[in-house]
């Protein structure tokens, strides 16, 4: 009959195998310091995300307004301008902000839609720009087009910003990242 070996021997054997960390209680640090940064994480996209839908909601506001021709052009380029250089101070710290691993692809939807609606203030300013334009008729239904263009570029990434950061701040490790129609239906269903 074969020897085995003695119990002792092959429990320490299988100790030595075990990370240092266990023994020393320091398994939960680096969890510890996951949670912490995702708490950071969403703080941070939390405030930005509502200064962003603020100023948002205000331009999509202001130019519907043009649309409608109900909004003085001085005063629409003057705060087309301050919304735009509101958005590109966030959009460079959306930019430098650290994100879990896993929400990697959602925060870069994120930045996008926001440079589609940075893309929509501009296409609406260049409809103001077009009024400016002494041989324009007061009616000239250019402008129109880029208002109607920059508003829908506004509100539809206002609205995809909206559902990616709700999915970004309520994800958790080892939940899925899909900011998409069938996960509305599973969540909500």
């Amino acid at each position: 009959m074969p020897s085995r070996p003695p119990v002792t021997l092959v429990v320490l054997s299988s100790l030595a195998l075990l990370p240092a960390a266990w023994f020393r209680g320091g398994s939960r640090r680096p969890f510890e310091g996951q949670a912490r940064e995702l708490r950071a994480y969403r703080t941070k996209v939390t405030t930005q995300t509502q200064q962003i839908d603020n100023v948002l909601t205000d331009l999509g506001d202001l130019v519907d307004g043009l649309r409608r021709r109900d909004v003085d052009i001085d005063e629409a380029i003057d705060r087309l301008a301050a919304g735009e250089e509101e958005l590109d101070g966030i959009a460079e710290e959306m930019r430098d902000m650290e994100a879990p691993e896993d929400l990697h692809e959602l925060h870069l939807e994120y930045e996008a839609n926001l440079e589609r609606a940075l893309r929509g203030i501009v296409t609406a300013e260049r409809g103001c720009g077009l009024t400016r334009q002494r041989h324009r008729p007061l009616e000239d239904e250019e402008p129109l087009a880029y208002w109607k263009r920059g508003y829908a570029n506004i509100v539809h990434s206002r609205m995809r910003m909206a559902e990616v950061a709700e999915v970004m701040v309520a994800w958790e490790p080892g939940r899925p990242t899909v900011a998409d129609v069938s996960a509305r239906v599973h969540t909500h269903g």
